[in-house]
Protein backbone atom coordinates (compact mmCIF):
# COMPACT_ATOMS: atom_id res chain seq x y z
CA UNK A 1 0.00 0.00 0.00
CA UNK A 2 1.03 3.66 -0.85
CA UNK A 3 1.77 5.85 2.17
CA UNK A 4 2.31 8.83 -0.09
CA UNK A 5 1.49 10.25 -3.22
CA UNK A 6 5.21 11.06 -4.53
CA UNK A 7 5.81 7.54 -3.93
CA UNK A 8 4.91 4.44 -6.56
CA UNK A 9 5.31 1.01 -6.39
CA UNK A 10 4.95 0.52 -9.88
CA UNK A 11 7.32 -0.34 -12.34
CA UNK A 12 5.56 0.79 -15.87
CA UNK A 13 7.16 0.30 -19.02
CA UNK A 14 6.49 3.40 -20.37
CA UNK A 15 7.88 5.42 -18.00
CA UNK A 16 11.39 6.86 -17.72
CA UNK A 17 13.53 6.41 -15.11
CA UNK A 18 16.38 8.29 -13.59
CA UNK A 19 19.07 6.59 -11.50
CA UNK A 20 20.14 8.76 -8.49
CA UNK A 21 22.73 6.01 -7.51
CA UNK A 22 26.53 6.62 -8.08
CA UNK A 23 28.17 6.14 -11.74
CA UNK A 24 29.68 3.21 -10.67
CA UNK A 25 26.37 1.24 -9.54
CA UNK A 26 24.33 2.55 -12.53
CA UNK A 27 27.15 1.05 -15.05
CA UNK A 28 26.96 -2.37 -12.98
CA UNK A 29 23.13 -2.82 -13.46
CA UNK A 30 19.82 -0.28 -13.28
CA UNK A 31 16.36 -0.74 -14.56
CA UNK A 32 16.51 -1.12 -18.40
CA UNK A 33 16.43 2.08 -20.07
CA UNK A 34 17.50 3.97 -17.20
CA UNK A 35 18.91 7.45 -17.51
CA UNK A 36 21.95 7.82 -15.28
CA UNK A 37 22.00 11.17 -12.83
CA UNK A 38 24.44 10.59 -10.28
CA UNK A 39 25.03 14.38 -10.49
CA UNK A 40 22.80 15.09 -8.10
CA UNK A 41 24.57 13.81 -5.50
CA UNK A 42 26.90 16.45 -6.46
CA UNK A 43 26.67 19.62 -3.34
CA UNK A 44 25.37 22.92 -5.33
CA UNK A 45 26.05 26.24 -3.78
CA UNK A 46 23.07 28.61 -4.65
CA UNK A 47 25.52 31.05 -6.03
CA UNK A 48 25.63 32.16 -10.18
CA UNK A 49 28.31 29.74 -11.07
CA UNK A 50 26.80 26.94 -8.99
CA UNK A 51 23.00 27.21 -10.34
CA UNK A 52 24.83 27.45 -14.08
CA UNK A 53 26.56 24.23 -13.47
CA UNK A 54 22.86 22.32 -12.34
CA UNK A 55 20.90 24.12 -14.96
CA UNK A 56 23.33 23.16 -17.51
CA UNK A 57 22.09 18.90 -16.74
CA UNK A 58 18.48 20.37 -15.75
CA UNK A 59 18.02 21.92 -18.87
CA UNK A 60 19.43 18.28 -20.95
CA UNK A 61 16.88 16.36 -18.83
CA UNK A 62 14.25 18.36 -19.18
CA UNK A 63 14.19 18.05 -22.71
CA UNK A 64 14.65 13.90 -21.68
CA UNK A 65 11.48 14.32 -19.71
CA UNK A 66 9.10 16.64 -21.95
CA UNK A 67 8.34 13.45 -23.93
CA UNK A 68 7.31 11.33 -21.02
CA UNK A 69 4.22 11.36 -19.19
CA UNK A 70 5.78 9.67 -16.41
CA UNK A 71 9.05 10.14 -14.32
CA UNK A 72 10.29 7.98 -11.56
CA UNK A 73 13.37 8.51 -9.78
CA UNK A 74 15.25 6.01 -7.85
CA UNK A 75 18.19 5.47 -5.38
CA UNK A 76 18.88 2.62 -2.89
CA UNK A 77 15.40 2.96 -1.97
CA UNK A 78 13.44 6.00 -0.48
CA UNK A 79 16.95 8.02 -0.35
CA UNK A 80 17.34 11.70 -0.14
CA UNK A 81 19.07 11.75 -3.62
CA UNK A 82 16.05 9.96 -5.88
CA UNK A 83 13.80 12.52 -3.21
CA UNK A 84 16.26 15.31 -4.08
CA UNK A 85 15.98 14.96 -8.06
CA UNK A 86 12.08 14.68 -7.44
CA UNK A 87 11.88 18.17 -6.00
CA UNK A 88 14.01 19.64 -7.96
CA UNK A 89 12.07 18.44 -10.99
CA UNK A 90 8.83 19.04 -9.18
CA UNK A 91 10.09 22.62 -8.84
CA UNK A 92 10.72 23.00 -12.76
CA UNK A 93 6.94 21.46 -13.49
CA UNK A 94 8.03 18.00 -14.51
CA UNK A 95 5.50 15.99 -12.95
CA UNK A 96 8.33 13.20 -10.83
CA UNK A 97 7.78 10.65 -8.62
CA UNK A 98 10.16 8.51 -6.20
CA UNK A 99 10.14 4.56 -6.51
CA UNK A 100 9.16 3.36 -3.29
CA UNK A 101 11.13 0.23 -3.75
CA UNK A 102 14.57 -0.87 -2.28
CA UNK A 103 16.76 -1.17 -5.85
CA UNK A 104 17.34 -4.53 -4.18
CA UNK A 105 13.18 -5.55 -4.35
CA UNK A 106 13.38 -4.85 -8.63
CA UNK A 107 12.81 -7.79 -9.96
CA UNK A 108 15.98 -9.31 -12.11
CA UNK A 109 13.71 -9.45 -15.22
CA UNK A 110 13.70 -5.33 -15.18
CA UNK A 111 17.54 -4.46 -15.03
CA UNK A 112 19.49 -4.60 -17.46
CA UNK A 113 23.41 -2.36 -17.54
CA UNK A 114 23.69 1.56 -17.46
CA UNK A 115 24.09 2.90 -20.83
CA UNK A 116 23.37 6.45 -20.78
CA UNK A 117 24.73 8.82 -18.02
CA UNK A 118 24.24 12.18 -18.41
CA UNK A 119 27.07 14.76 -18.94
CA UNK A 120 26.56 18.35 -19.66
CA UNK A 121 28.63 21.48 -19.84
CA UNK A 122 27.23 24.45 -17.45
CA UNK A 123 24.36 26.07 -18.93
CA UNK A 124 22.13 28.88 -18.15
CA UNK A 125 20.89 29.20 -14.23
CA UNK A 126 17.41 27.62 -14.84
CA UNK A 127 14.24 28.58 -12.64
CA UNK A 128 13.75 26.31 -9.89
CA UNK A 129 10.27 27.12 -7.79
CA UNK A 130 11.02 24.57 -4.63
CA UNK A 131 14.96 26.61 -3.95
CA UNK A 132 15.61 28.97 -2.05
CA UNK A 133 18.76 31.01 -2.84
CA UNK A 134 21.68 32.39 -0.31
CA UNK A 135 20.36 36.06 -1.17
CA UNK A 136 16.85 35.15 -0.51
CA UNK A 137 17.39 33.53 2.71
CA UNK A 138 19.28 36.55 4.10
CA UNK A 139 16.49 38.86 3.16
CA UNK A 140 13.57 36.35 4.64
CA UNK A 141 15.59 35.01 7.28
CA UNK A 142 12.96 36.62 10.06
CA UNK A 143 9.73 35.91 8.20
CA UNK A 144 10.04 32.16 7.38
CA UNK A 145 9.78 28.83 9.51
CA UNK A 146 13.84 27.77 9.06
CA UNK A 147 14.31 23.84 9.91
CA UNK A 148 17.44 22.26 10.13
CA UNK A 149 16.84 18.64 9.15
CA UNK A 150 21.00 17.47 10.15
CA UNK A 151 21.29 15.22 13.13
CA UNK A 152 21.57 16.57 16.79
CA UNK A 153 25.08 15.98 16.56
CA UNK A 154 25.31 18.67 13.48
CA UNK A 155 22.52 21.06 14.66
CA UNK A 156 24.47 21.30 18.29
CA UNK A 157 27.81 22.07 16.92
CA UNK A 158 29.29 19.05 18.06
CA UNK A 159 29.92 17.72 14.46
CA UNK A 160 29.88 19.87 10.91
CA UNK A 161 28.38 16.60 8.98
CA UNK A 162 27.30 13.79 9.52
CA UNK A 163 29.33 11.46 7.51
CA UNK A 164 33.24 12.24 6.55
CA UNK A 165 33.46 15.13 9.17
CA UNK A 166 36.56 17.17 8.15
CA UNK A 167 39.14 18.38 10.15
CA UNK A 168 38.89 22.17 10.97
CA UNK A 169 35.38 22.09 9.49
CA UNK A 170 32.95 24.44 10.69
CA UNK A 171 30.20 23.47 13.02
CA UNK A 172 27.25 25.08 13.94
CA UNK A 173 24.03 26.31 12.70
CA UNK A 174 21.86 29.00 11.29
CA UNK A 175 20.40 31.31 13.57
CA UNK A 176 16.95 30.95 14.15
CA UNK A 177 16.42 27.82 12.69
CA UNK A 178 14.58 24.43 14.73
CA UNK A 179 15.53 21.13 14.75
CA UNK A 180 13.72 18.20 12.67
CA UNK A 181 15.76 15.18 12.32
CA UNK A 182 16.09 13.52 8.78
CA UNK A 183 17.16 10.41 10.68
CA UNK A 184 13.04 10.44 12.56
CA UNK A 185 11.22 10.76 8.63
CA UNK A 186 12.30 6.60 8.32
CA UNK A 187 11.67 3.59 10.43
CA UNK A 188 13.63 0.37 11.31
CA UNK A 189 13.69 -1.29 7.41
CA UNK A 190 14.52 2.51 5.84
CA UNK A 191 11.02 3.31 4.58
CA UNK A 192 9.88 6.82 5.23
CA UNK A 193 7.33 6.88 7.97
CA UNK A 194 3.33 6.65 7.28
CA UNK A 195 1.47 10.19 6.72
CA UNK A 196 -0.17 10.15 10.57
CA UNK A 197 3.54 9.39 12.45
CA UNK A 198 4.93 12.66 10.19
CA UNK A 199 2.14 14.76 11.14
CA UNK A 200 2.74 13.68 14.58
CA UNK A 201 6.28 14.93 14.42
CA UNK A 202 5.05 17.99 12.74
CA UNK A 203 2.54 19.14 15.44
CA UNK A 204 5.71 18.34 18.18
CA UNK A 205 7.47 20.83 16.62
CA UNK A 206 4.70 23.75 16.26
CA UNK A 207 5.36 24.43 12.43
CA UNK A 208 2.63 26.83 11.27
CA UNK A 209 0.95 25.42 7.83
CA UNK A 210 0.65 29.44 6.64
CA UNK A 211 3.67 30.79 6.90
CA UNK A 212 6.52 30.35 4.55
CA UNK A 213 8.78 27.08 5.39
CA UNK A 214 12.90 26.86 4.28
CA UNK A 215 14.75 24.14 4.98
CA UNK A 216 18.48 23.12 5.11
CA UNK A 217 20.68 20.44 6.05
CA UNK A 218 24.72 20.10 5.16
CA UNK A 219 24.38 20.28 1.09
CA UNK A 220 20.57 20.48 0.52
CA UNK A 221 20.06 17.01 -0.05
CA UNK A 222 18.33 15.25 3.09
CA UNK A 223 15.91 18.52 3.41
CA UNK A 224 14.34 17.21 -0.07
CA UNK A 225 12.99 14.43 1.47
CA UNK A 226 11.27 16.65 4.14
CA UNK A 227 9.85 19.01 1.68
CA UNK A 228 8.34 16.73 0.07
CA UNK A 229 6.93 15.21 3.29
CA UNK A 230 5.60 18.90 4.17
CA UNK A 231 4.46 19.56 1.11
CA UNK A 232 2.23 16.53 0.93
CA UNK A 233 0.71 17.30 4.87
CA UNK A 234 -0.89 21.26 3.51
CA UNK A 235 2.51 22.97 3.82
CA UNK A 236 2.35 25.29 0.29
CA UNK A 237 4.94 27.56 0.73
CA UNK A 238 8.17 25.30 1.01
CA UNK A 239 11.46 25.18 -0.17
CA UNK A 240 14.82 24.21 0.60
CA UNK A 241 17.80 26.60 0.53
CA UNK A 242 20.36 24.98 -1.73
CA UNK A 243 23.42 25.55 -0.65
CA UNK A 244 22.96 25.39 2.92
CA UNK A 245 25.39 24.96 5.61
CA UNK A 246 27.94 24.37 3.28
CA UNK A 247 27.41 27.38 1.96
CA UNK A 248 26.28 29.67 4.78
CA UNK A 249 29.53 28.30 6.91
CA UNK A 250 31.71 30.02 4.35
CA UNK A 251 30.18 33.57 4.66
CA UNK A 252 30.56 36.50 7.24
CA UNK A 253 26.76 35.63 7.40
CA UNK A 254 25.47 35.63 11.53
CA UNK A 255 25.89 32.04 13.32
CA UNK A 256 25.31 30.07 16.68
CA UNK A 257 27.22 27.24 18.82
CA UNK A 258 30.18 27.75 15.94
CA UNK A 259 33.19 25.93 16.62
CA UNK A 260 36.29 24.35 14.36
CA UNK A 261 35.97 20.39 14.38
CA UNK A 262 39.22 18.71 15.40
CA UNK A 263 41.19 21.51 16.86
CA UNK A 264 39.99 21.41 20.26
Amino acid sequence: MIRWNFLTDSLESDALYLDCRSEESYEASTVRGAIGTAFIKKPYGSGAASLAKLGGFLTDLKKKTDTKSTIICFDEGEGMYACRMTWVLLGMGVNAKVLGKKFEEIPKEWLGKGAEQLASEPGKAVQVKTVTTISQLQKDLTRVQLIDVRTIDEYSGRLPRMTNPDIGGICGRIPGSVHWDWLSLYDGEGRIRSREEIMNQIREIGLIPERPTVLYDYNGARSCTTALLLSRCGYRQVSVYLGSWMEWRKTDLPKQHVRVWGKD
